[in-house]
């Protein structure tokens, strides 16, 4: 069959190690300055902040996006361009590694120029800078828990680190009840931290492209279900289990193709098991998606296989994009999906469930388009981006204790 082409990475560039800034120390809103460590393209977590500061200066405050990154890793060059069509100023960061001194200093000039006032975290390393800087710089200090998926003994390592920080920051949001129930286990006091669910931007997300008319935009000629994954090629994200999943429906006649966009340290083993099983005509690896939209308006059904999560906006996306969505009850999932009535859940490993799941949706197209419409408006009234930074600028109100 013909598998579509997909835009990959973008090509490096030379970065500054210095950010540059054109701060104007009289402008009256505060200044939120969002930080975060990364390589290669990012994740989840990059559609939230990216698109935070476009919001921000009508609830009344200014906003920037610093990121830390590897001098040679050639993803930060499309988190330029990401951050550039979601309007939003990237200041970019050299980061040598564990032992680059030179980071605190670096991040308290950026703090000094812009006249930052809150500093605002998302992830285990800028945590702990937060509290460093914080010693150069007076700011108020908050974070996103935005999940603790990878169990090695590196993440359990920056886990541990997370969990000394936050007794010393002013706020902590939670994007699901899981992580809320986490951060109450390690002590963090309930007026330090609040739930603010994960949400999206409607408008970006809706879909524009009939199903047939986005195959044909993506060169797609196949034929039954066409299924869709997306997310990093990491253990925890089940993909080896889907594929082995869309394995046993074709072997029971169920006309099924899968599409999964991603890059990630399992590409290799999840190359092999497609051809270990014969589905090289019916799974296809598409590696790094710089925007999935277009394959989600394409296939017929989104499948969540993750074995670990937070609230992943990959769900969301799919939801308001009226795409029919199989998930595992992973986190805060089985709060955003009602099973029967915006998608169907899976429990978590259940190979036999995943196959009945794709089989039943593959025979009942009144089901598929039910659960399109349903998805949607539950996205429209409960996952609206735009309402949920209301709820962000709420939170930095009460740290500065504004609109008291």
């Amino acid at each position: 069959m013909n598998w579509p082409k997909f835009a990959g990475a973008q090509t490096p560039v030379m970065l500054n190690d210095q950010p540059d800034t054109d701060e104007r120390p009289g402008d009256a809103q505060p200044f939120v300055l969002h930080v975060r460590t990364v390589t290669g393209f990012g994740g989840g977590p990059e559609k939230t902040i990216l698109n935070s500061p476009r919001h921000l200066p009508v609830l009344g405050y200014r906003s920037s996006c610093a990121y830390l990154h590897p001098a040679d890793d050639p993803g930060i060059d499309l988190l330029r361009q990401k951050a550039e069509d979601a309007g939003a100023e990237l200041i970019s960061v050299v980061d040598s590694g564990a032992l680059d001194t030179s980071l605190v200093a670096k991040l308290a000039a950026v703090c000094q120029q812009r006249n930052v006032k809150i500093w605002h975290a998302h992830d285990d390393k800028t945590n702990l800078l937060g509290l460093l800087v914080r010693r150069r710089w007076p700011m108020k200090l908050v974070t996103t828990a935005h999940g603790w998926v990878s169990k090695s003994w590196k993440a359990s390592l920056h886990q541990t680190v997370s969990r000394f920080c936050l007794r010393f920051y002013d706020m902590t949001i939670a994007v699901s009840p899981d992580i809320d129930d986490c951060l109450q286990a390690w002590g963090i006091d309930q007026k330090r931290r609040c739930l603010i669910e994960n949400a999206i931007d409607t408008d970006a997300f809706r879909r524009r492209f009939t199903r047939e008319e986005a195959r044909d935009k993506l060169n797609l000629r196949t034929s039954g279900l066409v299924l869709a994954g997306l997310g990093r090629l990491e253990p925890e994200k089940g993909f080896d289990r889907l594929i082995a999943a869309v394995g046993d429906c074709v072997s029971r006649g169920i006309a099924v193709t899968l599409l999964i966009g991603g890059d990630g340290s399992e590409l290799g083993s999840l190359r092999n098991q497609v051809a270990r099983l014969g589905l090289a005509d019916r799974v296809s690896l598409l590696g790094h998606l710089s925007d999935p939209r277009l394959l989600l308006q394409a296939a017929d059904v989104f499948v969540l296989s993750s074995l670990r999560e937070g609230l992943p906006n990959v769900v969301l996306e799919a939801m308001a994009l009226e795409t029919p969505v199989i998930s595992t009850r992973v986190a805060g999932i089985p709060r955003l999906i009602e099973s029967g009535e915006h998608g169907l859940l899976i429990d978590i490993g259940d190979h036999q469930q995943m196959v009945a799941a794709i089989g039943q949706l593959e025979a009942d197209k009144e089901m598929r388009q039910l659960f399109a419409l349903h998805a949607r408006k539950r996205i429209e009234d409960r996952y609206d981006f735009k309402k949920r930074m209301q709820k962000v600028a709420s939170v930095y109100d009460q740290v500065l204790s504004r609109g008291d």
